[in-house]
């Protein structure tokens, strides 16, 4: 059954494509490519706006890239993983694509394994989990699957900074099992001093998000090695952050490619944001029978308004956050 997506989600998905369109241009050379889909979904969705149009999810995306990514191998659930197999075998039956089925921490050994000829080929890695669902070993993996004489794998992956501290309760009794799974999601226990600090009124929620995502940023160039890393901070309609994707690359045209990627999505986010508050709030109008003067589509501005100002994400990650 198709989920509904926010205009964020779509946003992300957006910035997906456009990347892989570079990384795929960009990869002309090596004549191999290699794309993985931790988290796959499944092909299709609906927005949840009153459009109600067709999102594209990620695999379709990956397979609809030009020119073409040569290995793609999805992850997915057992429930889920045969219909999204026969869904794109039968949109593409030409290609080199696998749908793996099971938890990708613990599939991931065999993929990589029967990947290792290609360990030199231009590869890319989408995690796009939920909260916590990917644990640290698996970060570890990906980053160490290619020749060392080559760029790492390269890896985007969803934070959910704004998501966390709510699935925590940190202003009550802390979740034991949302504790567990941010120590194995980040590889380590260093977040709980940013907690501490939050509960005691040292920081604020918005400061320890930002550490939450900071901390991942530090590790994935610290301990995994990347050389470069990139933040896009992805808000709600009603502008609260939900969680951040952070982009980590051992290569020059990669950073490059995205940096474009992200500032476009920069660019086009407000109008996004409030061309949603504005068909919600037509939708209800309509619901009460009420007749709005205006079509709220024509009271948004452009998605990429003359003059906006992109925030740079170029500033590097500080220490993680330690206790006073």
């Amino acid at each position: 059954m198709a989920r509904d997506w926010g205009w964020w989600t779509e946003q992300k998905l957006d910035i997906l494509s456009d990347y892989l369109a570079g990384f795929s241009k960009a990869s002309i050379r090596a004549k191999q490519t290699v794309y993985l889909d931790l988290f796959a979904g499944q092909a299709e969705n609906v927005s949840r706006e009153p459009s109600r149009h067709t999102i594209q999810g990620s695999p379709k995306r990956a397979l609809a890239v030009d020119p073409p990514l040569s290995v793609l191998r999805f992850f997915e659930l057992p429930n889920n993983a045969q219909k999204l197999e026969n869904s794109l075998r039968a949109a593409y039956p030409q290609r080199d694509l696998k749908v793996i089925p099971g938890d990708c921490n613990e599939t991931i050994d065999d993929v990589l394994t029967e990947l290792t000829p290609l360990n030199w080929a231009p590869t890319f890695a989408f995690l796009d989990q939920q909260s916590t669902e990917v644990e640290w070993p698996t970060l570890v993996k990906l980053a160490r699957h290619k020749r060392q004489d080559k760029p790492k794998t390269e890896l985007w992956l969803l934070c959910a900074s704004g998501l966390i501290p709510r699935g925590l309760r940190i202003r009550g009794n802390l979740d034991p099992g949302v504790v567990s799974r941010t120590n194995e999601m980040f590889g380590t226990d260093e977040w709980f001093d940013a907690l501490e600090a939050t509960q005691n009124g040292i920081l604020s929620g918005p400061q320890f998000e930002h550490e939450l995502t900071n901390l991942m940023r530090w590790r994935m160039e610290r301990v995994l090695g990347y050389r470069k890393t990139r933040a896009f901070r992805v808000m709600n309609t009603n502008g609260r952050d939900i969680f951040e994707m952070i982009f980590a690359t051992d290569h020059d045209a990669g950073d490059k490619i995205m940096k474009w990627s992200y500032e476009k999505a920069q660019r086009q986010q407000p109008a996004l944001r409030l061309r949603a508050k504005l068909s919600r709030l037509q939708a209800k109008e309509e619901e009460r029978g009420e007749v709005g003067l205006f079509d709220a589509a024509s009271l948004a501005p452009d998605p990429a308004p003359h003059g906006y100002t992109v925030v740079s994400d170029d500033k590097a990650p500080h220490s993680p956050f330690r206790g006073r």
